[in-house]
């Protein structure tokens, strides 16, 4: 069992808020009791480097041009199929244009619950985990429980810090 963070590479680059939900996954797993584990499609090694120092333990990494800016189902079935493979019960996205479009249909075909644009660490309660979220434009901030088996977090952008330590992380090609 492991928390699954699905990170994006953009313009040659880790984007910044791959690296927030590393961070965050991170924090998850360690509250768990378990791994943080970093899904990449087509990274150098600079870039696993970069994914291994915000936190992630292990790094699936997926060469294959064809998935690179894909049809979000592909993308869904993909994530879907290594999240079982992993046995994971936590996923974690950013909330950015991919995040939107994966995440809500990987919720449907896992029947997992799902939280969009978390804004803090979330409280693990047992098998459950309390996410706040903003609402009402920001005004006001809601705290969601998630009691299913599965659970999906995206990140709302810049709201955490990326913290890059000198972790370093397994390399697991999953082509």
């Amino acid at each position: 069992m492991s928390v699954l963070i699905y990170t994006e590479i953009n313009k040659g680059k880790v984007k910044k808020a791959s690296l927030e939900c590393v961070n965050y996954g991170a924090k998850i797993a360690q509250s768990m009791g378990t791994t943080a584990t970093a899904v990449v499609f087509n990274a150098d090694a600079a870039q696993l480097e970069e994914i291994g120092k915000a936190g992630a333990s292990k790094i699936l990494s997926i060469k294959n041009d064809k998935l690179t800016g894909a049809d979000n189902m592909i993308l869904s079935a993909a994530v879907e199929q290594l999240a079982k493979a992993e046995g994971s019960k936590v996923i974690v996205f950013a909330f950015d244009v991919v995040g939107k479009a994966v995440a809500p249909r990987l919720s449907g075909k896992m029947k997992a619950g799902l939280v969009a644009g978390a804004v803090d660490y979330p409280v693990v309660s047992g098998t459950t985990l309390e996410v706040k979220k903003n609402v009402f434009s920001g005004k006001a901030t809601a705290i969601y429980t998630i009691n299913s088996d599965v659970k999906i977090i995206s990140l709302l952008p810049n709201s955490f810090p990326v913290v890059l330590g000198e972790n370093k992380a397994t390399v697991a090609d999953a082509s």
